[in-house]
């Protein structure tokens, strides 16, 4: 983008404010309009001169970045907001977007990689650090039922002790290759990523004994 882009920070830790006005200043496309330490004040800040982002703490005192996100988005749509914050659980990810931030992201993020988000969200995108959607993801499998045939139970128990598909195969009496698609098949219906996420996923659901 050529425009100049008008920037809040609303944060009440003065040693990351500083840091992030350090890191704007730097940032030739960014004109920084002023610097909220509680929701309130971002509303305020927001009335007196509209920015095109807000770079919003979710735990502030007075008013908390939630609240705050849903009176600018109410008042000023055009305006896209990035939760940046240092906690990434479920809950706090979740109030964030439904409050209308268009980002979240974490407080501990490199400057240029903040950058570059906040490029993306101002082109429409909407980013989601990786580690906040992974507490998404579990949150959302942990409560999923899954139905699984008995030879993929078997199959889970055999992961959860530790055997390679070859050595999985020759317990069942299939081809590798077989067994790969089975794992594959249960990876996808339960949202896992790994073969370890998928025996923790099989563990916490109490699908399997695993040896001692």
């Amino acid at each position: 983008m050529s425009r100049n882009i008008k920037i809040l920070i609303a944060d009440d830790h003065p040693l990351l404010t500083a840091g992030l006005k350090l890191a704007i200043d730097s940032w030739t496309d960014f004109t920084l309009t002023g610097i909220a330490a509680n929701g309130k004040e971002a509303v305020e800040l927001c009335e007196k001169d509209v920015p095109d982002v807000v770079l919003l703490d979710m735990q502030m005192p007075v008013q908390s970045g939630a609240e705050a996100a849903e009176i600018i988005k109410k008042r000023f749509p055009g305006t896209h907001i990035v939760a940046l914050t240092t906690f990434y659980d479920a809950e706090t990810v979740d109030s964030a977007l439904k409050a209308g931030c268009d980002g979240f992201l974490l407080k501990t993020m490199d400057p240029e990689r903040l950058r570059a988000s906040v490029y993306s969200i101002l082109n429409g995108m909407s980013v989601i650090d990786s580690e906040a959607m992974e507490q998404l993801r579990k949150r959302e499998t942990a409560h999923l039922k899954v139905d699984f045939s008995e030879r993929e139970i078997e199959t889970l128990g055999y992961i959860c002790n530790g055997m390679s598909n070859k050595e999985i195969a020759e317990k069942l009496g299939l081809q590798p290759g077989t067994v790969k698609n089975m794992i594959s098949m249960m990876l996808n219906k339960t949202f896992c990523v790994s073969r370890a996420d998928l025996s923790r996923y099989a563990i916490e659901h109490r699908l399997v004994k695993t040896s001692t």
